[in-house]
C-alpha cells in the first residue's frame, strides 16, 4: 500500500475542507496558519495515495461505524500532515556502594513538552511508544531535581517480610530527603500475535504477493479455518493451520518458509523488467515443486501421525443433541470452532450459525414440509437476544437470509455459503432465519419500523416476557405484572402480525374491575405500549441488512408498518 503522498496530491486544499467541521475545525485552522509538514517516509506506489478524506462530512451526516471509520480516517490525515510530538526523558543512575556491583539502580520517567499530533489522534502514546506495555523506562511521570555526586540516605520498607531491604543498606529514619528501594520480579513474554497490517508488511518485506494478490492471500488463510480474526485486528492461529504447518515443517521447510516463494516472484518480477526469460523462469519453477512433490509424498506417512494426534473422529467428539428429521437419529453437537452437528449415520454436516450460544430447545420440530428436525435456540448480543433455530432450514438455499437474484444462482451462492460455514466463516448477529420463516411467522407480534425486521415473542416465554427483534438489536420488556402471554392465530390485515392474548396477575392487574385477561394487538395497544420498556442494544450486534426479506418481499405495505408501529412505539 501507497504510505506516502505523491507530489501532485493537494495536501493544503484537503486540510481546507475540513475548517468548519466542530470537531476538528479550529485545530486544521491552527495548522494552516502554521504552516502544514510534509508527511514523512514511506513508498508512494503509484496507484492511489494514502487513504484521506475526500470530502467533508457534517457531525450527523454520518452515523454508527460509517461515523466510526470517517473519524478515524479523518484524523490520521490531520496527524501525518501535523508537527511532531515532544517529550522530554529523564534517566537518573544510582549507586549504593555497600551493594557493589549489585547496587546500581536507575530511575526513568518522561514529560510530554509538545503533543503534536497527538493532540488530533486523542492519544497519549503512539507507534513504538505504544507497544511497550508500560515499561519502567516508558513511563509518563515527573523526575524530582537531582544534583550529580548527591548522597540520598535510604529508608528501610515497613512492609512485613518485605525482602527489599537487606542489613548491608544503611538506613536512615530521620533525615530530611529519602528514598526507598522496592524489587521487582517480571518474567519476559513471548511476542503478540501478528495484526493483519504487520503480517502485510512481512509479506512485502520478503516480496511475497502484491497490493491485489496480498488481501486475497489472507482471506484465504481465514477461509481455510487456518487462522481466525480477532480482537485488535489479530490473526490467531488455529489448531487446524498450526497443525498444517508443523507437518510441513517435518517434511520440507521450504513449502512454508517465504524463501522458495519471494525467489519466484522475484524472478517474475526480473521478466517484467526483461532481465530473464519467462520459459526458463517456468520450467525452473515446474522442476522445484516436482522435486518437492515427490519427497512430499514419499514422507506423507509423518503429516498423518501429526493430524491423527491432534484430531480426532467426528463420530468420537460431542453429545448427542438433537434428532436428525431424516434418520430419526440423535446429531451430535460439536462445539468448535465452527459450531455443527454432525450424524454419524448419514456422515452429514449440518453447520450452525457463529457468534452466540447454542441450546437445546423443548423437543419441538420444524413446522416446515418434509423437514421434521429437531429445534435449537440461538441467543447473540448482549444482553442477548433469543431465536429459534432449524438446523435444517438454516443451511438450506430456501430459507437463505441472501437471497439469489435467480434460481441459477441459488445453488451456487449456497455452496459458497456452505464452505464459509464450514470454515468457521459464519458470523450471525441476528435472527439465523429470515422472517417469512414459518418458525418466525408464528411468534411475529409487531413490526419494527426502525429497521427490515420485526419484533417476535422471546422464545423462553416466562416469566420475563419480552419481544426481540429479529434484525436490529432492540428488545422490549413487557410489564413484569403479566403472568401468561399467548400468540393467537388471528393477524392484523395491514402488518400481517399476530394478536396476542394477555393475561395479568392477580392483583396486579391495570384493567378496570380487576379483570385479568387482555386480548389486543401489540403495535396499536396503548395499555401495553405505555408500560413496556425498549433497550437499545450495541450497534456491533445489528444486522448489515440482510435478511428481512420476508416482510418487504410478501407485498404487505412498508408504509402501514411504519404508521402503526411507530406512532405506538413514540408513545413509550
Amino acid at each position: 500500500e501507497s504510505t506516502a503522498y505523491p507530489k501532485s496530491f493537494d495536501i493544503k486544499g484537503t486540510l481546507q475542507q475540513q475548517t468548519s467541521d466542530g470537531r476538528w475545525g479550529p485545530y486544521v485552522r491552527e495548522l494552516l496558519a502554521k504552516g502544514h509538514n510534509k508527511s514523512r517516509g514511506g513508498v508512494d506506489m503509484g496507484d492511489h495515495p494514502p487513504i484521506t478524506p475526500m470530502r467533508a462530512a457534517g457531525q450527523r451526516e454520518l452515523s454508527g461505524d460509517m461515523e466510526r471509520v470517517y473519524d478515524m480516517v479523518v484524523r490520521h490525515f490531520l496527524a501525518s500532515v501535523s508537527p511532531d510530538a515532544v517529550w522530554r526523558s529523564t534517566k537518573i543512575n544510582f549507586a549504593v556502594e555497600s551493594l557493589g556491583e549489585k547496587g546500581k539502580f536507575s530511575l526513568s520517567g518522561k514529560e510530554l513538552v509538545s503533543p503534536g499530533f497527538l493532540a488530533i489522534l486523542l492519544h497519549k502514546e503512539y507507534g513504538d511508544d505504544a507497544d511497550k506495555d508500560g515499561e519502567e523506562d516508558e513511563e509518563e511521570r515527573s523526575i524530582p531535581e537531582f544534583t550529580k555526586g548527591e548522597v540520598i540516605p535510604i529508608i528501610k520498607s515497613n512492609v512485613s517480610g518485605s525482602s527489599s531491604a537487606s542489613s548491608k543498606v544503611s538506613v536512615a529514619t530521620s533525615a530530611p530527603v529519602w528514598a526507598s528501594l522496592d524489587v521487582k520480579e517480571k518474567m519476559t513474554s513471548p511476542p503478540g500475535y501478528l495484526t493483519e497490517s504487520e503480517l502485510i508488511g512481512m509479506m512485502e518485506k520478503h516480496g511475497i504477493g502484491t497490493d491485489a494478490s496480498i488481501p486475497t492471500h489472507i482471506e484465504n488463510i481465514q477461509k481455510r479455518n487456518y487462522v481466525r480474526l480477532e480482537t485488535g485486528r489479530r490473526l490467531i492461529p488455529n489448531k487446524l493451520g498450526l497443525v498444517l504447518v508443523q507437518g510441513y515443517h517435518q517434511i520440507d521447510s521450504g513449502l512454508v518458509l517465504p524463501k522458495v516463494r519471494a525467489e519466484i516472484e522475484g524472478q517474475c518480477n526480473r521478466i517484467a523488467k526483461g532481465e530473464m526469460e519467462k520459459d526458463i523462469v517456468i520450467l525452473n519453477a515446474l522442476n522445484i515443486f516436482e522435486k518437492k512433490f515427490h519427497f512430499f509424498v514419499q514422507n506423507i506417512g509423518r503429516m498423518d501421525i501429526l493430524f491423527g494426534s491432534s484430531f480426532s473422529k467426528l463420530e468420537d467428539v460431542g453429545k448427542p443433541f438433537t434428532r436428525c428429521g431424516l434418520s430419526r437419529r440423535y446429531l451430535q453437537y460439536i462445539p468448535g470452532p465452527p459450531p455443527r452437528l454432525y450424524n454419524k449415520f448419514t456422515e452429514t454436516v449440518y453447520p450452525l450459525p457463529s457468534g452466540g450460544q447454542i441450546k437445546q430447545w423443548s423437543g419441538r420440530t420444524c413446522p416446515v414440509e418434509g423437514c421434521n428436525f429437531e429445534l435449537c435456540l440461538y441467543s447473540v448480543g448482549a444482553p442477548p437476544r433469543t431465536f429459534p433455530l432449524c438446523p435444517n432450514c438454516f443451511n438450506s438455499a430456501d430459507w437463505s437470509l441472501e437471497e439469489a437474484e435467480n434460481e441459477e444462482d441459488k445453488e451456487d451462492e449456497n455452496k459458497e455459503r456452505q464452505i464459509r460455514r464450514i470454515a468457521g466463516k459464519n458470523l450471525v448477529l441476528e435472527c439465523p432465519l429470515p422472517d417469512d420463516h414459518p418458525l418466525i411467522e408464528e411468534l411475529y407480534v409487531s413490526p419494527d419500523p426502525d429497521s427490515s425486521g420485526i419484533f417476535i415473542l422471546d422464545p423462553h416465554f416466562g416469566p420475563k416476557w419480552r419481544l426481540v427483534g429479529t434484525r436490529d438489536a432492540t428488545i422490549i420488556h413487557l410489564p413484569k405484572n403479566i403472568d401468561k402471554l399467548t400468540v393467537l392465530d388471528e393477524t392484523d390485515e395491514v402488518t400481517g402480525c399476530h394478536k396476542i392474548k394477555v393475561e395479568f396477575k392477580a392483583g396486579e392487574s391495570p384493567l378496570e374491575g380487576g379483570e385479568t385477561k387482555h386480548s389486543c394487538f401489540f403495535p396499536t395497544d396503548k395499555l401495553l405500549q405505555d408500560s413496556s420498556r425498549v433497550y437499545h442494544g450495541s450497534e456491533r450486534t445489528a444486522s448489515s441488512g440482510r435478511g428481512g426479506r420476508g416482510r418487504g418481499g410478501r407485498g404487505r405495505g412498508r408504509g402501514g408498518r411504519q404508521g402503526r408501529g411507530r406512532g405506538g412505539r413514540n408513545k413509550r
